[in-house]
């Protein structure tokens, strides 16, 4: 597929695709009482400024976050691990799998329901992307960042190739049989699809690209023989690679993987071409216009998960990476990657 093709289809990404598969629930089991470290209190109470809070009425009905891609990737995982380390809530967290083209639809999908606090969508790096595209009307304004449940840097996966298993020998196959490399993505403005063409521009290689519904979906094609190579976050392939079936030869990042200390990133075997980072991340958030009360609340509640055991062993045995960050502190991140992906995509 020639450059020029890709950038075309980046610049005319506006139509996005509807699927739903229903995820499996955390089951959180209430607790005596309430807390109210984020300023509000699901019982009389008061905020961190010492105020008194009317009583929340809330939650009264299961909470349902819409993950926009397919079950069992990154963005899925990361977030069932959250929940599945939330206590105190008196009702259950559930997941809807809401798939296709780059995620716009299952985020339209949260921002056109009711700001109740009762239904949650995952700002990401796609979406970040979209807006950059002018794919959507929706903005980062649209969503209140509640809690990070991913942030990790994007990674090449090979499967077993005679023909290379290093990243040089992956480059310099590409550059010696243009078109020839088949490599999955998830969607005309999805970030690994940025990322293939990223990559191609910086290293003066051709590739070929298949699209599949997720990075789950994108693995499975690597490793079944039916594509060459993939982007992804790397808990996408850590079962893979660990049973010998897939490799990551290579990180979109200033550093290593502290779950693959011997992966080098692109930056130090091309550092005078590549000078960018791709970050995928996942952030549940809210509507805007929700409740404040209701937002600190749950804000509190997702970083408790983040916090729990149960998540840290999700996170090691997946070899995913996060950071707990506060809502002020995720704006100001959500902020400083639009910059970033709209100065990568300038290039482009």
């Amino acid at each position: 597929m020639k450059r020029t093709k890709k950038a075309l289809a980046l610049a005319l990404s506006a139509v996005m695709l509807l699927a739903v598969m229903t995820g499996c629930q955390n089951n959180s089991k209430p607790s005596g009482g309430s807390s109210s470290g984020n300023g509000a209190s699901s019982g009389n109470g008061t905020t961190s400024s010492g105020t008194t809070t009317p009583s929340l009425d809330y939650p009264k009905q299961n909470i349902n976050v819409v993950v926009q891609y397919s079950a069992g990737g990154g963005t899925d995982l990361s977030v069932r691990g959250v929940l599945d380390g939330v206590t105190g809530v008196p009702t259950n967290f559930s997941v809807s799998n809401v798939t296709g083209n780059g995620g716009l639809i299952g985020l339209t999908q949260v921002a056109n329901s009711a700001a109740d606090g009762y239904t949650l969508g995952v700002v990401n790096t796609d979406f970040v992307i979209n807006i950059v595209l002018g794919n959507t009307d929706l903005t980062l304004d649209s969503f209140s960042p509640l809690a990070c449940a991913l942030r990790d840097p994007f990674v090449l996966i090979i499967g077993n190739n005679e023909n290379y298993s290093t990243l040089e020998e992956f480059v310099a196959y590409a550059k010696a049989n243009p078109g020839k490399i088949v490599v999955g993505e998830t969607g005309t403005g999805a970030a690994p699809t940025v990322a293939i063409t990223a990559m191609e521009n910086a290293l003066g290689i051709d590739v070929s690209n298949v699209t599949y519904e997720g990075s789950a979906d994108c693995v499975t094609a690597v490793v079944g023989g039916h594509i060459d190579a993939t982007f992804a976050q790397a808990c996408n392939a850590t079962a893979q690679v660990e049973a010998g079936n897939a490799k990551i030869i290579g990180v979109l990042a200033n550093d290593r993987l502290e779950a693959f200390p011997d992966v080098p990133t692109f930056a130090e075997i091309y550092p005078d071409e590549i000078d960018f980072e791709f970050m995928g991340f996942c952030i549940i958030s809210s509507q805007a216009d929700v409740d404040p009360a209701i937002q600190s609340y749950l804000s509190e509640k997702l970083r408790g998960g983040i916090d729990s055991d149960s998540f840290a062993s999700t996170l090691k045995t997946l070899g995913m990476q996060t950071n707990n960050l506060t809502p002020d502190e995720l704006k100001q991140f959500l902020q400083d990657q639009l910059e970033i992906y709209t100065e990568i995509l300038g290039k482009q």
